[in-house]
């Protein structure tokens, strides 16, 4: 008799949650159709010659965001943009069909929810999604449920296929929207900020996702995923999850010179690169071989690691390893 033992959820953690989820009901009927399963970006299946992937993400108010902080019409977009980022991050996928589910109070006003769908419009438009669908209900806090569809003809780039001697690359600059959400915690939406400080900001309240770069470097990378909970966690993601290791050079990470000007230290920066989350960026591992042909294809790839065989995640600051143990945000 196997006796389980009762942790809350808050001792073993949103991952351990997906862990105990993904045992049970992985792919437990064999299909052969599947070709992303439980505990990637998206799940994917394939339907004739198409690969279908649908992702699900949510926006809780006081989790995700704080009503006073984000314009309804930015947190429409947002909902959407976290979205495509996770059928980004499946490689040359296209979103397609979008299902909106909503949890509102009996309170909100009508200008709000116009302006919300405004968001969700123009985000829709920008991408060609059609909106398919969804559900309304009565909640005490504001909740936004993503379902959305894409459908991609090459092949599915999985987190799980890196190999040893790749190396790790990252899209853009990592930290901002960390800092961004920083800021808004310190000072509140009513503080005078300069330049700098409203990119940050924007960067947590208005991502983008990188869906073109994705169809890119799907054609050289040998696993992918997107950066939504942070820098640190996806390059565990890709590596330590699936029994291998890596070497990260924390010199290389990108920083933007926004970040630079407002939080000074080098560690600060930092901090906010690995754990800040919602940079909503891509990480990757692509061969020595084609890893400059990917940096021609796109010129805002930077490389700050390589995967090897060690089953632990490593990472090094002019030249000495540090001790990096994970401070970012725990939903538990």
């Amino acid at each position: 008799m196997v006796v389980m033992k009762n942790e809350s959820i808050s001792k073993i953690g949103e991952f351990g949650l997906i862990s105990i989820i993904k045992n049970k009901f992985i792919n437990v009927n064999n299909d052969k159709y599947i070709t992303a399963n439980i505990g990637d970006d998206s799940f994917c299946f394939k339907s004739g010659k198409d690969n279908i992937c649908i992702t699900k993400d949510m926006l809780v108010e006081e989790v995700h965001f704080k009503k006073e902080w984000i314009k309804p019409h930015e947190l429409g977009q947002k909902s959407i943009e976290v979205n495509v980022c996770d059928i980004a991050a499946m490689g040359n996928v296209i979103p397609k069909y979008v299902f909106i589910g909503l949890g509102l109070s009996p309170k909100t006003s009508e200008v709000f929810v116009n302006n919300l769908y405004k968001g969700f419009r123009n985000a829709c438009d920008e991408y060609g999604i059609t909106i398919a669908g969804g559900d309304i209900v009565k909640s005490d806090k504001i909740v936004i449920s993503i379902t959305l569809v894409g459908i991609g003809r090459q092949k599915i780039i999985k987190r799980s296929d890196a190999n040893e001697g790749d190396l790790i690359g990252v899209t853009n600059t990592f930290g901002d929207a960390g800092a961004g959400i920083d800021l808004l915690y310190k000072h509140g939406i009513k503080y005078k900020y300069n330049k700098a400080e409203h990119y940050l900001i924007s960067k947590q309240n208005n991502p983008k996702a990188r869906l073109k770069e994705a169809w890119k470097i799907s054609k050289y990378s040998t696993s992918l995923t997107d950066a939504s909970d942070g820098l640190y966690v996806s390059v565990n993601l890709l590596a330590k999850h699936f029994k291998k290791g890596a070497e990260i050079n924390m010199n290389k990470i990108p920083i933007s010179s926004n970040l630079k000007k407002v939080f000074k230290k080098d560690k600060e920066q930092l901090n906010f690169a690995l754990f800040g989350a919602e940079d909503y960026e891509l990480v990757f591992t692509v061969s020595n071989l084609k890893a400059k042909l990917l940096k021609k294809m796109i010129s805002e790839i930077s490389y700050i690691g390589i995967i090897n065989s060690s089953n632990e995640v490593r990472y090094f600051y002019n030249g000495k390893e540090q001790k990096i143990k994970y401070s970012g945000y725990r939903h538990f």
